[in-house]
C-alpha cells in the first residue's frame, strides 16, 4: 500500500481557537508527516461560527454591528500564526465554513429579496455579491489558509429547506456552490465540499450540482455512513461519486462514543473503515482527533492516532499500536494493550442497544433525544420503529427487551474485571500515567452502570405509564443512586458531567425531573383519555405515543407546555426567521374503523398567538390558518371507507410555532 497523497488532521471540533492547543496540534502534524490540516472552529455559534464569525465585512460593514472584535482580533492572530507555520512545512490549511449564511438582519436590509413565503430568494444580486465579498475580505485577513471546506447544511437559512425558491434544490446548490467555488478560484484558493446528507436522494442531487460545477472539485465525506456512530454501515453513498476526487473524513477520537473520556482503541473500526475506503481510491483522508475542547494528544487513546497514521504511511497498525504503549508504559506496554485491545467492543456493549445508537453524540441523552430516538419504543413489548432516520441500522432487530438489558449487565461485569486489571499495574508504571489510566478506567465501570439504569429506566416506564406506576419511581432512584456513585468516586470527572451541553446542572439530575414530570403528565393523560371510549389517541410527545411515528431527521421536538406534552413539527430555534429546521414535518398512522365516519380531533396551539400548520390526511391537505392565543380544537371527518388506518402528517409553514398535543379518533 503506498503512502496516501492527502494526510490530514481536523481540529476545534467544534469549539472556539486556542492558541496554545492548535500550536502543539500544528507541531504533531508536522513531526508525522501530515500534509493537510483543517480548523473547524465554532461553527454552530450564532456570533463566532464558521467565517463569517472570524472576520469584520468590509464593503457590508452595516451588517457588523452584533460582531464580537475581541473574539474575531484574537481567532485571527491565532490562526495565523499557526498557518504561517504550517505553511512553512509546506501544511496546506483550510477553514471549514456552512452555507447559507446571511446576516439576520439581512432580509430588512434588502426587503425585495424576500419572496411571498417569507424566506430570502438566494438569486437576488444581493446575496451574490454578499458571498463573494465575504469570502474575498476571509482570504485576505487569513493569508495563510488555503481554502474552505464548504457544508451547505446547519445554517441560519436553511438552503435545501427554503420555499417559493426560483431554483429548485439541485440548482440551489449548484448556484451557491459556484459562486463560493469561483470566488475561492479568484483568489487563488481551494472549495472542498461536503455532502453531509442523510438521505440518498439529497446525496445524489447534491453530487449532480457538484459534477456540473467542475469534475476538479474535491468531494469529502465521512467513512461512517450518516454520522460518526460505531455501529452504523460503511458510507455506501461514495459510489454515487463518480467523477470528482474523493477525500475521507474520519474520526478517530470518539466524537459519538466517549469523546476521549473512556479509554478506547478502535483499531478494528479503523482498519475495517480503511479497508472499505480503499476501494474507491482516494486522494487521502483527514481525522478529527478532538471533540468539545477536549483532545487525545499524550493520552492512552492517542493509539488511534498512530493507528491511522501506519495505515497512511503503509506500516501494520497493529505493531504500531504495540510500539506506542511499549515506549509510553515501558514494561506494562503489553498489558496496556491487552486491556484497550478489548475497549472497542465494550463501548458498543454500554453506549449502544444492541447495536443501536443509544446516546446523545457520547453525551448522557435529554428527555426529549430519548423520544426522538425512539428509545421509548425500542423498551416497548411489540416496538415498531417505522422511521428510516440515519441512527437506526440497517436491517436493525431489536430482539427481547431483557437481552438489551443483560448486555448492559455483562457491560458492567466486564468493565470491573478490565479495572481491576488496570488498578494491578500500579508497581509497573509511573504514578501520573498510571492515574490517569485507572481513572479512565473508573470512569468505563460507573458510565455502565448510569447506562443500565437508564435501560431499566426507560423499560419501567414503557410498562408502569397508565397503569401501577411503582417501578417507574423505583428505577428513577436506582438511576439517580448510579450517578451519585460516579460523582462520589470521580467528582468533576465523572463522564455525563464533563460532557453536558448546560454546565449550570448535572444532565441526569436533570433527565430524572424531566422523565418523572413527563411520567406522570402522561399517565394522566392516558388514563383519562381512556374513559372517553376513543377508537384511537396519541399523546404527542409523550414516551409511549407510538403510532408509526415519523419526522424529519432528527429535527422535531417535544415539550411540556403548561402542564401538557407536545410535539413540534421542526425545533424550537426555527421560531425565528427563516433559522435551521423551522421547516420540519411529523406523521403518524391511526387506527379508523371501517365502514364508518371517522371523525378526527386535534388539538393544538401555535406561538405569537396563531396556530399555522399544513395538515395532511388520507392525501388530502388542509391548511390550518386560525389567530389563537390558546389551544383550539380542529375536527376533520374521513367519510366512510374500507381503510383500517389512515396517515396523519403535520407540516411547519411559517415562523410561527405549532404545538400539538393529542389527535382522537372518534
Amino acid at each position: 500500500m503506498s503512502k496516501k497523497a492527502v494526510r490530514g488532521i481536523s481540529v476545534s471540533n467544534p469549539v472556539e481557537y486556542r492558541g496554545n492547543y492548535l500550536m502543539l496540534a500544528a507541531e504533531r502534524a508536522i513531526k508525522c508527516g501530515y500534509n493537510h490540516f483543517q480548523f473547524i472552529g465554532p461553527i454552530h455559534d450564532p456570533v463566532k461560527g464558521n467565517i463569517d464569525g472570524m472576520l469584520l465585512y468590509k464593503k457590508y460593514s452595516r451588517f457588523n454591528a452584533n460582531k464580537d472584535e475581541t473574539y474575531i482580533d484574537n481567532t485571527r492572530k491565532i490562526i495565523n500564526n499557526v498557518s504561517k507555520k504550517l505553511s512553512g512545512a509546506k501544511i496546506r490549511t483550510y477553514v471549514w465554513h456552512h452555507e447559507l449564511e446571511l446576516p439576520e438582519n439581512f432580509g430588512a436590509e434588502y426587503p425585495d429579496a424576500l419572496n411571498d413565503y417569507g424566506d430570502i430568494e438566494i438569486t437576488h444580486y444581493a446575496v451574490k455579491d454578499f458571498l463573494e465579498n465575504k469570502l474575498k475580505d476571509f482570504f485576505t485577513d487569513y493569508p495563510y489558509i488555503n481554502g474552505i471546506i464548504l457544508t451547505l447544511h446547519e445554517t441560519r437559512i436553511p438552503l435545501l429547506k427554503l420555499k417559493n425558491q426560483k431554483l429548485n434544490p439541485n440548482k440551489r446548490v449548484e448556484y451557491v456552490t459556484k459562486i463560493l467555488y469561483d470566488t475561492c478560484a479568484l483568489c487563488g484558493k481551494e472549495l472542498i465540499v461536503r455532502p453531509f446528507a442523510s438521505i440518498e436522494k439529497d446525496y445524489i442531487m447534491m453530487m449532480q450540482a457538484y459534477e456540473n460545477i467542475s469534475h476538479d472539485l474535491t468531494v469529502m465525506d465521512k467513512w461512517t455512513q450518516f454520522d460518526w456512530s460505531l455501529t452504523l454501515p460503511d458510507n455506501a453513498f461514495f459510489k454515487q461519486i463518480k467523477y470528482n476526487p474523493l477525500l475521507v473524513e474520519t474520526d478517530i477520537f470518539g466524537e459519538f462514543f466517549g469523546k476521549g473520556q473512556l479509554p478506547l482503541m478502535l483499531a478494528d473500526h479503523i482498519k475495517h473503515k480503511f479497508a472499505y475506503c480503499e476501494e474507491f481510491s482516494p486522494l487521502g483522508y483527514v481525522s478529527r482527533v478532538d471533540r468539545s475542547g477536549y483532545d487525545f494528544f499524550g493520552d492512552v487513546n492517542e493509539v488511534n492516532c498512530v493507528i491511522m497514521e501506519a495505515l497512511l504511511n503503509g506500516i501494520d497498525p497493529d505493531e504500531a499500536a504495540k510500539g506506542f504503549f511499549e515506549e509510553k508504559y515501558a514494561g506494562a506496554g503489553k498489558k496496556v494493550f491487552d486491556l484497550m485491545h478489548k475497549t472497542e467492543q465494550l463501548q458498543k456493549k454500554i453506549l449502544y442497544l444492541n447495536g443501536y445508537y443509544f446516546n446523545e453524540m457520547s453525551s448522557f441523552p435529554s428527555l426529549n433525544h430519548c423520544k426522538n430516538h425512539f428509545y421509548f419504543e425500542i423498551m416497548r413489548d411489540n416496538c415498531h420503529i417505522a422511521s428510516e432516520e440515519w441512527f437506526i441500522p440497517v436491517n436493525w432487530q431489536r430482539g427481547e427487551v431483557a437481552d438489551l438489558i443483560k448486555e448492559k449487565e455483562e457491560a458492567v461485569t466486564l468493565c470491573l474485571t478490565l479495572l481491576k486489571k488496570a488498578e494491578s499495574l500500579a508497581e509497573d508504571m509511573k504514578k501520573e500515567p498510571f492515574y490517569t489510566l485507572k481513572t479512565k478506567f473508573e470512569n468505563l465501570c460507573y458510565t455502565a452502570g448510569l447506562w443500565l439504569a437508564l435501560t431499566k429506566l426507560l423499560r419501567a416506564y414503557s410498562e408502569c405509564c397508565g397503569g401501577d406506576g411503582q417501578e417507574f419511581y423505583t428505577r428513577v432512584q436506582e438511576l439517580l443512586s448510579a450517578n451519585s456513585k460516579g460523582k462520589a468516586a470521580l467528582k468533576d470527572k465523572f463522564y455525563p458531567l464533563m460532557l453536558r451541553y448546560d454546565r449550570t446542572c448535572d444532565p441526569v439530575e436533570k433527565f430524572a425531573e424531566e422523565i418523572t414530570e413527563s411520567f406522570k403528565v402522561e399517565d394522566t393523560a392516558i388514563k383519562s383519555l381512556k374513559e372517553e371510549n376513543l377508537n384511537d389517541f396519541i399523546v404527542c410527545g409523550g414516551g409511549l405515543e407510538g403510532h408509526l411515528l415519523k419526522k424529519e431527521v432528527n429535527f422535531s421536538d417535544t415539550y411540556i407546555l403548561n402542564g401538557e406534552l407536545c410535539r413540534i413539527p421542526g425545533t424550537n430555534k426555527g421560531k425565528a426567521w427563516s433559522t435551521v429546521n423551522a421547516h420540519g414535518w411529523f406523521e403518524y398512522s391511526l387506527s379508523l374503523r371501517p365502514e364508518r365516519e371517522n371523525v378526527i380531533l386535534i388539538e393544538a396551539s401555535g406561538s405569537n398567538g396563531s396556530i399555522d400548520f399544513d395538515l395532511t390526511l388520507h392525501n388530502a391537505v388542509y391548511k390550518v390558518r386560525e389567530h389563537a392565543e390558546g389551544k383550539k380544537v380542529f375536527s376533520f371527518t374521513l367519510p366512510e371507507s374500507k381503510e383500517k388506518t389512515a396517515c396523519i402528517r403535520f407540516d411547519r409553514v411559517s415562523v410561527n410555532t405549532p404545538f400539538i398535543y393529542t389527535i382522537k379518533v372518534l
